[in-house]
């Protein structure tokens, strides 16, 4: 596997943990968990996440699909 794949396969996996980290967030919140230290963690998750993937983006590596 060369280095190009290695980074297409990582942003993969950061995309769909920052996905589930987003669903498990509305799933917490429709049950009204939103004091829970589950809720925070995920909370957090999503924010760093998200910020790697806007790292991809201002490098101009994010996805084009």
């Amino acid at each position: 596997m060369d280095t190009l794949e290695k980074y297409r396969k990582m942003h993969q996996d950061i995309l769909k943990r920052y996905e589930e980290a987003l669903k498990m967030i509305e799933t917490l919140k429709a049950e009204g968990k939103t004091k829970t230290i589950t809720f925070r963690e995920k909370l957090g998750e999503k924010g760093f996440y998200s910020r790697v993937l806007s790292m991809y983006d201002a490098y101009g590596i994010e996805d084009q699909e």
